[in-house]
Formats: structure tokens, sequence, C-alpha cells
């Protein structure tokens, strides 16, 4: 909720920058004027934009030093993008396969995918994505300036767009100059972008292994999960159930070591509902059971009203002999959950000697889970599984030492992750052959190089690189909207 109100604020502070630009230019106010033209601020609706020509010397300086650097690295930067080129249109293309085969979106494990705040991305780490969105294209923008003013291109200016909330670099250079180079030499500038994001990822993954390896010696890792917020206003919060600091190991048998057996913990509750093992003496000291009934919502009940705390039981041995207890058992959720010490699969039903598997009789997406704690009571949960996932907030990293919180390797980790990944995406999306992209003019290059001696129409050649890129817009266009709309539908 707090995330969504300082939208509202954000979206509301455009409305009034809109309407004063609107009424100061409306009015000619000279001093407005001056001021914009000055600064290079440019308001539009929910669009910023500023533009400066300060930074351009700076450029130059560091583009005329280190000549022989810069002209193995943006070599290098060339033949890793074309590279990278036919790698991106696979990727694409074995996406849109894996989107158009495969029937389950949870099954479907796309390897490329469109990140949209609120969709697939969680809208609380909109910081994350801004914060990386904006350092990415900055040091993409920065690769083709240094490659521009090493082949003696002039820069006209560089700047941020911010598009609500959403912040992206860009650098102008001279076109009639970048026009008149040779066609080798604009491709370097062309791939010196997509040159500095590979290795913007690949410091990236660096970086991580070596934040990693300094956290696992100040916090506990793969001991289990610590409990950094708890949904107020969901069912699992409370002095019963789930609090801040606390340390989760297990999930019913399933052991929790970090963040990735956590979800998958709680995705194999959701899938294979778990039967408990229990002895017969159990169920005949406490069992309460009456006939009984199908409810509305689609469970099975054999307590009664006035039991709110017990839940109805079947049993599931499979044998086909006597049956040691009967078909449905009446008993307290907690006591069987606390007394059970091995779970049951439903399918085989198999427990140790005199135990015997029993399953609650609950909605198709409702299961019942004990959670263990350290140096707690355990926490009986009823409910979807994936509610678990949503209402807590959790880290992989235990404090020790003097640390209280796991905020900061949290945050390190999580910035790194999406840099990485940023970077690369960014990389892959810019090399493809689509309109607005680098791509674009890469393939065009590549058409004047390789098809200049074979065919003598500059118009063809063009033709055939606006072909080409067309057919990678339509594929990228494709990717994001059925990917986005498959997500929205699951």
């Amino acid at each position: 909720m707090d995330i969504v109100v300082g939208l509202i604020w954000i979206a509301v502070v455009y409305g009034v920058l809109f309407f004063f630009d609107t009424f100061f230019k409306s009015c000619a106010h000279y001093p407005y004027v001056k001021f914009l033209h000055e600064t290079g601020f440019k308001i539009k609706f929910f669009h910023l934009q500023w533009n400066t020509t300060s930074l351009n010397r700076i450029f130059v300086r560091w583009g005329s030093s280190n000549i022989r650097f810069f002209n193995i690295w943006f070599s290098l930067g060339l033949y890793a993008t074309l590279i990278l080129l036919p790698t991106s249109i696979c990727l694409i293309l074995y996406a849109i396969f894996q989107l158009l085969t495969t029937k389950s979106y949870e099954d479907q494990n796309i390897i490329v995918e469109p990140i949209i705040p609120g969709v697939n991305l969680p809208i609380s780490e909109l910081g994350y994505y801004s914060i990386t969105l904006v350092f990415c294209s900055i040091v993409h923008e920065v690769g083709h300036a240094l490659a521009a003013v090493k082949e003696d291109v002039h820069l006209v200016n560089v700047g941020i767009t911010v598009l609500f909330v959403i912040p992206v670099a860009y650098v102008n250079i001279n076109l009639e100059k970048l026009s008149s180079l040779n066609p080798w030499k604009t491709l370097r500038i062309m791939c010196a972008g997509v040159w500095h994001n590979l290795v913007l990822s690949f410091v990236g993954l660096l970086l991580y292994f070596i934040m990693w390896s300094m956290f696992t010696t100040m916090f506990y890792v793969d001991n289990g999960i610590y409990i950094t917020d708890v949904n107020p206003n969901s069912p699992l919060a409370g002095i019963r159930g789930l609090q801040m600091g606390d340390i989760v190991t297990n999930i019913n048998d399933c052991v929790v070591r970090d963040e990735v057996t956590w979800n998958d913990c709680l995705l194999n509750a959701w899938y294979n509902k778990p039967g408990f093992c229990i002895t017969t003496d159990l169920v005949h000291s406490v069992d309460e059971s009456i006939p009984i009934v199908e409810l509305p919502n689609g469970a099975y009940d054999c307590c009664g009203p006035t039991k709110p705390d017990w839940l109805c039981f079947e049993y599931g041995d499979n044998n086909d002999g006597i049956l040691e207890l009967p078909p449905h058992m009446c008993l307290p959720a907690r006591k069987v959950v606390e007394t059970c010490t091995s779970f049951c699969d439903l399918s085989t039903q198999i427990c140790p000697t005199n135990y015997h598997c029993i399953y609650p009789l609950l909605p198709n997406a409702t299961t019942l889970l004990k959670i263990k704690l350290i140096q707690k009571p355990d926490v009986i949960y009823i409910g979807h599984p994936l509610d678990v996932l949503h209402a807590a907030q959790i880290s992989s990293y235990i404090p020790r030492y003097f640390f209280k919180t796991p905020m900061l390797p949290d945050m390190v980790m999580k910035l790194l992750r999406y840099l990485i990944s940023f970077s690369l995406g960014l990389a892959l999306v810019n090399v493809i052959p689509c309109v607005y992209m680098d791509g674009h003019h890469i393939i065009n290059l590549l058409a004047q190089i390789t098809l200049k001696e074979k065919v003598r129409s500059r118009n063809t050649i063009a033709l055939i690189s606006i072909i080409i890129s067309l057919i990678g817009t339509a594929l990228l266009i494709f990717l994001c909207i059925y990917s986005i709309w498959t997500r929205l539908l699951k």
C-alpha cells in the first residue's frame, strides 16, 4: 500500500509540473523559458527529460587518451556483439516456442521474458528496478559516447529521460559525421553499448560471488530462512503465527535452507498434499467424530460446528485387511501436527511400523502445514501454501555477531541480481534487429558490408535490412505481449 501511495503522489507531482509548465509557456514567461533552455529540462505529460553538453569535454578527454587500448577494447566489443546477434535471435525464437508449446504457465520456465513492474516484478522492488535500469543505460550510452569520440565523431549532448518512474540515459551524436565513416568504424560505435552491458553483467556476476563469500562469514547461510516481515492482515500473523525474527527450518518434512528451498517446499505442499503418520492410541483417545457431511465449499466435516480448531481426517491406509482406524475421524489439528514425527505421501501412504497415514479433508487449494521454527513452538497453518509465500518476507541470511537484521546482504545481493539480469537483458534486446534498437543499425551496417559487392543498389540493401528489422520487431513484440498475456491469465 505504501508503494501505491507513493506512485499516486508521483502522479500528482507530474500533474502539477505539467500544469505550470503549460501555463508559463502559454504566457511566454521569459525567466521560465530561459531557465529551461539553460538547464536542458523538458517537461511533458508523465515525462521528464534533461540533457547537457557539460559532459562532452569529459568524454572527449577519456576517448582521446589510451587510443591503443580503446582500439582493442571496441574491437573486442564488435566481435562479442556479432556473436551475440544470432544467439539473441535463437533465444527469442526458443522463448516463443516455449510459450506456444507449453500448456501450463508454471511449466513454461521461459528463458527470455519481459519484466513489467506489478505483473512479474513486485511493485515493492520498483526502486531496485529504477536504479539498476538507469545505471545499466548510463553504462550503455557511455560505450557509444567513448566509441564515437575515439572515431572523431562529435557529441551533441547527453541526457536522461524519465518515463513516469522509469529512467533511461541517452547520448546524441553527429549523424552527418557518423554516416560518412567507414562501415566498420560505425559498426564499432553501434556495438559499443551492447559490449559495455555484457562487461557490466560479467563484473556484476564477479561482485555477486565475492559479496556472497563475504556475507557468509558475517551471517548464517544454508541453515534456514529468516522472517523479515509478515503481512499483519494475514492469518499467518499473530502470537501463534510467524513473527519478524523467526527462523524457519522445515515445512512439514521438507527441509528449508534458503529462499529457493522455501519456495520449493511451499510449492511441493501445494502440488502434493501431505499426510500425517499417527498411532492408533492417539485416535482412540481424542477422536470425537460424527457422521460425515459435505460442506458447500467442497470440504467434508465430521466434527460439527462446536469444534472450530478440530479437523476431519481420512484414514489413508491402502491395505485390504482389517481397518485399524475408522475411515473418518475428528481430531484436534494442533495435537495431530505436534505429535506427528513423520509424514506420508498420499500416493504410497508409507509410515513407520505401528503408525498409520491420515490426511485432512480440506478444500482443493487448502493444505495443513507444520512450519518448524528454531527455539519456538511450531506454527500450524491451514490455508493455501501460496498465501504463506505472499504473506511472509524472508531472507536467506540469518544475523550473527552484531548484526540485528539481514537488510545489508539482502539489499546488496538483490541489487546485484537486478544489475546482472538487467544489463544482460539490455544487451540481448538491443542487439536484436528491431526498430529503434542498436540491432537495427547493426543489421543495416552488416548488410552494407556483406552485400555491397553483390547488390549495387543502396536502396535494395536498405530494404533488406528494414525487412529483417521488421521481422525482429514483430517477434519481440509478439514475445512481450503473449508472455504478459499468459502471465495475467495464469
